[in-house]
């Protein structure tokens, strides 16, 4: 071990100056090389029975021999200084048993022992223990044998009462020395407990002593003096904007999140407008060649689960690592420890996460199993037969049923609708396991194929209609071929054309949310008894199955600045492999070490050949890499993925976040992102449903001018409270209407309503209320007798058909193309009346309404009734002539619900002329036949009708004023909505606001809508007055003297817009000259393009439509560049800190302007420093390139996005972290999030409590987690330089292979999961303790090198203080020795206690599980010392024959130093850090540590905290655990 320390001159010389080293005896070896040997000195060759005497020196010269006897090693003062010792045959019976009876080594040089020796197997308890019957030994003289170099034993005891005198010790060799392949030696040394070093031992002692005194009146002091740390200072995180990747269009956000814009699948070629098809036949053909319904979603099979699994595993850098590692230390020439050491823990690690992927997928193979063998009905041959959906294939006609309990009513494929039980041919599907939604979509069989197929059988009992049933001898004949497109990820597009019964003209096919004949695999039949369809795609090919993709792959900032520690310690890996490979080499290369007999040069390896010192340095290299490589932790990763996994757990089962009444739980969905909630800067929410609780509630309506509706909403009575008043509550509604309707208004209830003067118009508003809609009455076949249930596509429908069936229009049912209508008449009798549905204008997201074309029965007239936001149908209302006298105070009252947060919708309509409609059903009839385009052009008919254009073909006013158009419509009314808020959302968002955390709010309600919700929320405050506005009413229409502050390219802009309006052509012209200079390059190039289509010589039509283009193009550059003008002069604004702070409120098209290339960094620097944002108006794609624009340029801010619907998870993915409110607008929001809340108001408690405790103890282990494996891995550095950079291991393999496992892990496990620094109620009183996550106090590049430096300090300590306080040859009073395995053993129960007790100093919460799992540890330790180190060398076989640990641990036991150096070593260790502690967080304290301080003392602090320190001194923190004690936390 100490190869080092010795060479030839260590032999000594005499006092003459003449060399007492003269070879003794040279051989040649295999290579014909000379090998001498040296006998003198430290260093002396020997074997067990070499015979060894002891002779005294008288002062006359006489030399008189000291004996060995059979009475043991004794001093005898009455014989003259004579010693004895066992005789030769004792020594043999007691002594030298070596290997186990069934060993068989034949092979002399193996064990350097004669024949004689190892076949002698007496005494097998008492191997090595020649020396048990001595006591009070002071010398002692160690044999090293020529087998087993490693390897020194005691070989004689000299008493320690030999008198002070000279004598000469001299040795025998009975075997030839050429015998051995190898060389022996003995060493005397001291045997004193203390060791030869009492001097330095003292030293240590004294200066631990000393320390811990000082360092102990020094915390007294402090604690007497209670010294009052100030409470640091917490304001927000100021990051400068860093421009990444563009994100200006909604397509490239798109792009960003992984999700197409396009509307077919990638297999259509660019630029043709070809789709490949596919075609279907019913009866299929025999060679027809599809994919199978057998639905397989498992990553794994019994064959490729091993193969597969490991591949994904070594995807991790850290996997392949140790992989190449083991590797290495498998091979024998280069590794200092056995392959075993790093296999062990390896294969533990990759066992563990293979048996968790394995669960996972065997989950996943359990629902595919239940999937593939539901049953549905197919036509085979002679009749329908019940098959499993594993056996429907493309072609199948397959019949779904009801009324059958053993077969499932779900479709089992991807359908197109033949025929259904229905008279009219509908049927309903529920889309939940679709897309969350619970309402009924309606879906229609052609009229063709439902007349053949189907045939009366008799009456409903209860409902009085036809019941049909499938005709067999139809189905014998049928004879389909539907031409449709090959499959995509489109979910509701599907378009084909259907050849019926061979005849020539075929009918159209298409898909939609809410109609068409397209039925998708896993939609439910709903209302109807049984459908009929012929199956077009199967298994992996279903629209399901291809929307079926893997979230966007998050990783939590940790995790990211953890790949870049891990770098930097490779780096640190490299560097000491590097130290360890040169110090190697140099110490080869010495001129002495050739001759060091005692290393044994003749025997060469890999890493220790004299001739080749460079060679074996360079090896070296790869032998500390093998030493070292636990410097990386391998169960790192595996321990922090199980800690995430619990803590998802306690986060699903907080009942404090569980809404009791539903019994909707929250939910983690995603584990590895719970520390990110602890560092959360922005917040981006949607309102509708995230905020407010989407349910509507009718609150009030304006009609014909006329406002309805008493009581007041939350918006108004917080509006109220700001001003300091108080607000009646409201009125009770009266008895006789429906359970929740709340509209209260004696003029229209009752029908009070025909009273009043404008009773038509009136009327017309309900009979529009009760018949613009998509609600489906869902009837529970197998309960006739039971209520019918509403089925709304939205709240605002149902609360339109609640209001409708109050005020006496009753919706009670609807088929394919009628509604029935149940009206009471003024004497309170009720007839029955239906309007015939003949067009559906669906809604969508550019125009923002929707229409329906309706004929009531036995009446000519037509009408089309039109809802939508006022926006997009208040300007087409007729004004003209006095139409609408009205209007005017219909828009005043429209600002006045919207001022008092409430959603509004108008509604509208006209009758229409029999030739116009005849005319516009003939392109919108021929348009639902079309295979491409279909929904484009059904929109551009849409508007067309709306908007009473004069030409065809042309897009929306909305979007091209230049359109031609009349306004037509008739104004029936608006509707009022009151979505209230959510419970505790206001106090919520206060909580976060306090919390350092901005929220932006991305809602599509209107300017003055959002913003009287921000103050009805807390988000906008009196302090922020004013608000920054940038609206488009504002800047279409600014007010004062505005021209002072526009820019030159502004006034162009304007002036051309004017010259424009009036059709001056050379004025237009002058000024878009003048504009072009000043413009950015998009603008500059639409105004060029303008230069050159503005023609002199137009004239009559064209020449206006150029001008009305030119205008309209021209506004669109007039408001980017005011939104540009705006931006800048909010960015200055915001530079000047205010009070109150700022608040900005922008609406959908600004936003579009300012998210342009040349402005959205300005945006972005300006907003970040208003402390709430207010985005209205918008669209999703919007939503998603805010989240962006924030995500990508804002290096280490965290942003969080939450919302309920669809319309959010665009919004959801982009952001770091996606919450999904479990509310009223389908599943969607959930399923694309990481976390699901049934509330709004529970996100405080996931950011501000778990994530925050997350974030601090994920944040401590990984740094504990480096600092505990450097502080190990150290240690064996700092050894390799005592044995000359050797790579020899300091530990037993079995120490080093289960150090991680077994030893270390539990604690910082624990501690991990059950760890609070402080109470949640604190946190609740004191939101700003959030700000350590947000400021990454507790895993920053600061406190990760400050445990790294902690681990070197510490292996420092821990090794050398160990070592020499041991002094490696050191014995105790029975005679055993103290040698390597002895050192090394003591070593890491050091390092084991005192990681342990480091571990143990960052706790702040602590319990019985942290004392049972802290102390546990290192009894653990303790005990496995007993276990392992009694088992004998090859208990175990071949695997642990090596003699190293064998009962070590009872000689350390019987040792006083051992107990006394992990007392030393271990408070050498851990004051420092108390000290250090302690001194920090009372005099420069953090947030958490001050209130800490507060909670232990608050007596202390009762000046500055008085309103916590009442709290605290009133009991209120014990009534809040108790309330955790119950259940909640």
């Amino acid at each position: 071990m100490n190869r080092g320390s010795f060479g030839t001159e260590s032999a000594g010389s005499d006092p003459t100056g003449t060399s007492l080293c003269t070879p003794y005896d040279t051989y040649t070896n295999s290579n014909g090389k000379s090998i001498a040997y040296y006998p003198c000195g430290l260093i002396a060759m020997s074997i067990f029975n070499d015979t060894f005497s002891l002779s005294s020196q008288s002062s006359d010269g006489t030399e008189t021999l000291v004996d060995w006897t059979n009475n043991g090693i004794y001093y005898d003062d009455s014989d003259a200084q004579t010693f004895v010792s066992k005789d030769e045959n004792w020594l043999r019976s007691h002594c030298y048993y070596l290997g186990s009876p069934t060993r068989n080594d034949s092979d002399f040089n193996v064990t350097g022992f004669p024949q004689s020796l190892r076949d002698f197997h007496g005494n097998p308890n008492g191997r090595y223990h020649c020396w048990q019957y001595m006591s009070a030994p002071e010398l002692r003289v160690w044999m090293r044998t020529a087998g087993n170099p490693n390897f020194w034993k005691l070989h004689r005891i000299i008493h320690g009462s030999l008198e002070k005198g000279t004598y000469r010790m001299k040795i025998d060799l009975n075997f030839p020395v050429a015998s051995f392949s190898g060389t022996k030696g003995f060493v005397l040394t001291n045997a004193s407990p203390f060791g030869g070093k009492r001097d330095s031992l003292a030293i240590v002692y004294f200066v631990v002593g000393a320390m811990c005194f000082a360092i102990t009146l020094f915390l007294l002091f402090l604690g007497l003096t209670r010294h009052k740390g100030q409470k640091p200072p917490i304001e927000y995180v100021e990051v400068k904007p860093v421009e990444q990747a563009s994100h200006g269009s909604a397509s490239t956000a798109a792009a960003k999140l992984g999700v197409s814009t396009k509307r077919r699948d990638s297999t259509m070629q660019s630029g043709s407008s070809e789709v490949p098809q596919r075609t279907i036949s019913f009866p299929p053909p025999p060679d027809a060649k599809f994919a199978s319904n057998f639905v397989s979603t498992t990553k794994y099979t019994m064959i490729t689960f091993l193969p597969l699994n490991l591949l994904l595993q070594f995807h991790r850098f850290a996997n392949c690592y140790f992989l190449i590692v083991a590797i290495l230390a498998s091979i024998p020439s280069i590794s200092p420890v056995g392959g075993s050491t790093f296999w062990l823990p390896l294969l533990t690690v990759l066992t563990i996460t293979a048996l968790k992927d394995g669960l996972e997928d065997y989950g996943r193979y359990q629902s595919d199993v239940e999937e593939n063998s539901r049953y549905t009905e197919i036509w085979e041959g002679d009749g329908f037969h019940k098959v499993t959906w594993a056996h429907v294939q493309v072609g199948s006609l397959v019949r779904v049923q009801t009324v059958d309990k053993e077969l499932s009513p779900m479709v089992p494929a991807d359908l197109v609708l033949l025929a259904t039980s229905s008279l009219d041919g509908t049927c309903f599907l529920e889309t939940m396991n679709l897309d969350g939604e619970t309402n009924l979509k309606q879906r229609q069989s052609p009229e063709d194929s439902h007349h053949e197929l189907t045939v009366k059988s008799g009456v409903d009992p209860q409902t009085g209609e036809a019941l049909l049933q499938v005709r067999p001898e139809a189905v014998q004949r049928l004879q389909v071929e539907v031409t449709c497109a090959e499959p995509d990820i489109m979910l509701y597009d599907f378009n084909g054309r259907m050849k019926f019964n061979a005849v020539e003209n075929k009918i159209p096919l298409y898909g939609g949310s809410s109609g068409g004949q397209f039925l998708q695999r896993s939609t439910k039949l709903k209302n109807t008894k049984w459908m009929l369809g012929l199956c077009v795609y199967t298994g992996k090919e279903t629209k399901i199955q291809k929307n079926m993709s893997d979230p966007p792959n998050k990783v939590s900032n940790i995790e990211r600045k953890l790949n870049g520690f891990i770098l930097a310690l490779f780096c640190f890996l490299f560097l000491l492999c590097c130290a360890g490979a040169i110090g190697a080499g140099l110490f080869l290369g010495k001129v002495d070490i050739k001759g060091a007999w005692y290393l044994m040069p003749q025997i060469t390896s890999a890493a220790f050949n004299v001739d080749k010192a460079g060679l074996s340095g360079a090896v070296s290299f790869f032998s500390f890499l093998i030493l070292l490589s636990m410097l990386i932790p391998i169960s790192l990763y595996v321990s922090v993925e199980f800690v995430k996994a619990f803590i998802a757990v306690i986060i699903s089962f907080d009942r404090l976040m569980w809404v009791e009444e539903d019994d909707m739980p929250s939910k983690a969905r995603s584990a590895g992102l719970c520390e990110e909630l602890g560092q959360v800067n922005y917040i981006f929410s949607d309102k509708t449903g995230t905020l407010t609780q989407n349910l509507m509630e009718f609150k009030k309506c304006s009609i014909a001018g006329v406002e309805y509706g008493r009581g007041f909403c939350e918006v108004e009575r917080a509006i109220a409270r700001r001003k300091g008043q108080t607000l009646p509550p409201d009125p009770e509604p009266p008895r006789g209407l429906d359970k929740g309707f709340r509209f209260v208004d004696e003029r229209l209830l009752f029908g009070k309503w025909r009273e009043q003067a404008s009773s038509k118009q009136i009327e017309l508003f309900l009979m529009s209320l009760a018949l613009n809609h998509n609600v489906q009455v869902e009837t529970d076949l197998m309960r006739p007798d039971a209520e019918p249930v509403f089925q709304a596509e939205s709240p605002d429908e149902g609360a339109f058909v609640s209001a409708a069936r109050n005020l006496d229009f009753f919706f009670c049912r609807r088929s394919m193309k009628d509604i029935v209508l149940r009206i009471k008449d003024p004497h309170g009798r009720t007839e029955e009346k239906t309007w015939t549905v003949l067009n559906t204008n669906a809604f969508d997201n550019n125009r923002k309404r929707t229409s329906v074309v309706v004929r009531a029965a036995g009446e000519d007239r037509v009408m089309l009734l039109v809802k939508g936001a006022d926006t997009c149908v208040m300007p087409f209302v007729d004004r003209d002539g006095g139409a609408c006298p009205y209007f005017k105070t219909t828009q005043d009252h429209l600002d006045k619900f919207s001022e008092q947060g409430l959603r509004t919708l108008v509604f509208a309509g006209r009758e229409l002329g029999r030739e116009e409609y005849a005319d516009w059903n003939r392109d919108y009839m021929a348009a639902s036949l079309l295979s491409e385009g279909r929904e484009d052009t059904l929109r551009q008919l849409a508007s067309y009708i709306e908007e009473n254009h004069l030409e065809k073909g042309r897009k929306s006013v909305i979007f091209d004023s230049s359109v031609p158009h009349r306004k037509t419509l008739s104004l029936y009314g608006v509707t009022a909505l009151e979505d209230k808020l959510q419970e505790n959302v206001g106090d919520c968002i206060a909580q976060l606001a306090k919390a350092m955390i901005k929220i932006w709010v991305l809602t599509g309600d209107k300017l003055e809508t959002a913003i009287n919700i921000g103050f009805a929320t807390a988000l906008l405050s009196t302090e922020m007055e004013p608000l920054i506005r940038i609206s488009q009413d504002d800047l279409a229409e600014p007010t004062g003297d505005w021209q002072s502050t526009a820019s030159a390219a502004e006034m162009a802009l304007f002036n051309a817009c004017s010259a424009a309006r009036g059709r001056r052509s050379d004025e237009l012209k002058f000024y878009l000259k003048q504009a072009a200079e000043g413009l950015p390059a998009a603008d500059r190039k639409m105004v060029e393009d303008l230069l050159v289509q503005t023609s002199d010589d137009a004239g009559g039509e064209e020449a206006q439509g150029q001008f009305s283009l030119a205008e309209s193009r021209l506004k669109d550059a007039l408001l980017r560049e005011r939104v540009r003008n705006a931006v800048k002069r909010m960015a200055q604004q915001t530079q000047q800190p205010r009070a109150g702070g700022y608040a900005l409120v922008i609406d959908g098209p600004c936003l579009r302007a300012a998210m342009e290339e040349d402005l959205k960094m300005d945006f972005l620097r300006a907003s970040i420093l208003c402390k709430a944002v207010v985005c209205c108006r918008v669209t999703p794609a919007q939503k998603a390139q805010v989240t962006l624009l924030v995500k990508d340029n804002m290096p280490g801010q965290i942003c969080l996005a939450i919302g309920d619907g669809a319309n959010d998870v665009s919004m959801i993915q982009a952001a770091h972290i996606g919450v999904g409110i479990r509310g009223k607008e389908g599943q969607q929001a959930v399923l694309a999030s990481d976390y699901a809340l049934p509330r709004f108001a529970y996100l405080e408690r996931l950011l501000l409590i778990h994530g925050r405790w997350s974030y601090n103890r994920i944040g401590t282990m990984v740094c504990y987690f480096f600092y505990k494996n450097i502080a190990y891995a150290l240690t064996l550095f700092w050894f390799s330089i005592t044995n000359a950079f050797s790579a020899q291991v300091l530990y037993d393999d079995g120490y080093q292979s289960l150090y991680n496992l077994m030893f270390t892990s539990l604690p910082v496990m624990f501690f991990a999961v059950l760890d609070r620094d402080v109470e949640p109620e604190i946190v609740k009183r004191r939101p700003e303790l959030y700000y350590t996550g947000q400021i990454n106090q507790h895993f920053n590049m600061t406190r990760f090198w400050t445990f790294i430096f902690g681990a070197v300090c510490h292996s420092l300590l821990l090794y050398y203080v160990t070592f020499y306080c041991m002094d490696l040859n050191v014995t105790d009073d029975s005679g055993r020795s103290l040698g390597l395995w002895s050192v090394g053993t003591t070593v890491l129960t050091n390092v084991i206690i005192t990681v342990t007790v480091i571990i143990s100093l960052h706790t702040r919460s602590w319990t019985w599980i942290h004392a049972v799992v802290y102390l546990g540890s290192v009894a653990w330790w303790w005990f496995f010392l007993l276990v392992y180190h009694s088992l004998a060398p090859g208990w175990m076989g071949s695997y642990d024959s090596a003699d190293t640990v064998y009962r070590v641990i009872f000689q350390l036991g019987d040792s006083l130093m051992y107990w006394l150096i992990q007392l030393v070593v271990v408070l050498l260790c851990v004051v420092p850090v108390l000290s250090y502690k302690f001194f920090r967080e009372h005099y420069f304290p953090g947030i958490d540590d001050y209130y800490r301080r507060v909670v232990a003392n608050p007596a202390s602090y009762r000046d500055a905290e008085p309103d916590l320190v009442e709290w605290l001194q009133s009991g209120g923190l014990s009534a809040g655990r108790a309330q955790l004690a119950n259940g909640a936390g």
